[in-house]
């Protein structure tokens, strides 16, 4: 398997672009997967320059709807003709910020023209193997609440605002030589709860590697060690957090799982 940052918010050389945003490419099994858009072109042109062909994409899965996961989907369903689009129906409503003391729509760029790509959008409800060995999860178990991070992001209800408990969002993990690869965008519904679903639905308990972002980046000190703890309790052997996990985020995390946790840079390939 082989894992490429295609966009983060940091990158790894100046050769890149980088953004807010996140966007990985998997090639496993024979297959290429794209996980998130992030919010402009920038990781086709990055793809241009890794040398990989994103005309050859068999799917697209958006991890949530804010447009710094979805913001390139129309660049990417224009430059590939084929690639289905795995996403959650809840994708489609509007979505807010009031981080910054006022209003802003965060949402999904393409919502409201959602039927000019219609027949390339595939809307998940349950557990699903897009590619032998690789899953979507729609449904992540919630035993820990993860509210405190997002007391700032909303959803529209019937014309008003409301708090937004992330019913959108959905991850991945795929198995590999029996051992858990683990994709996460944001992890609004907590990463350790994504994580269990993972492991509780596919009855593997060793996570030989994952990456994404964490949303801890807002997160108090407290909260993040609550985090770091609870990852402690999972058999963890490598990890690269970026896009809204937060320098301090990360480095206690490091120190939690070991040592076994680096930054996922625009540019950077893995290996699993």
């Amino acid at each position: 398997m082989e894992i490429t940052v295609l966009i983060d918010n940091k990158k790894n050389t100046l050769a890149y672009r980088s953004e807010h945003g996140l966007s990985i490419l998997i090639e496993f099994n024979g297959a290429t997967v794209l996980f998130d858009t992030g919010k402009s072109d920038a990781f086709i042109q990055n793809a241009k320059i890794l040398g990989k062909d994103l005309g050859k994409v068999d799917y697209v899965v958006l991890s949530h709807a804010h447009y710094d996961h979805t913001g390139g989907l129309e660049d990417f369903l224009i430059l590939n003709k084929t690639a289905k689009v795995v996403l959650k129906e809840d994708v489609l409503r509007e979505r807010w910020s009031v981080s910054h003391g006022y209003n802003r729509r965060i949402g999904f760029p393409l919502r409201k023209r959602f039927e000019q790509f219609n027949e390339r959008y595939h809307f998940i409800k349950a557990t699903e193997e897009i590619v032998p060995g690789l899953f979507v999860f729609p449904e992540i178990k919630k035993p820990t609440n993860h509210s405190f991070t997002d007391s700032y992001l909303f959803v529209q209800e019937k014309g008003s605002l409301v708090p937004d408990t992330f019913n959108d969002e959905l991850f991945m993990a795929a198995v590999n030589d029996n051992k858990l690869v683990v994709f996460t965008g944001c992890a609004h519904n907590g990463v350790e709860n994504m994580i269990k679903t993972a492991i509780d639905y596919t009855q593997i308990n060793e996570i030989e590697f994952m990456i994404g972002g964490t949303h801890l980046n807002r997160a108090s000190e407290q909260q993040i060690v609550d985090t770091a703890n609870q990852l402690s309790q999972f058999c963890i052997k490598r990890a690269a957090f970026n896009h809204c996990s937060g320098k301090r985020a990360i480095d206690l995390l490091k120190t939690a799982l070991k040592g076994r946790v680096e930054y996922g840079y625009a540019g950077t390939s893995f290996r699993v």
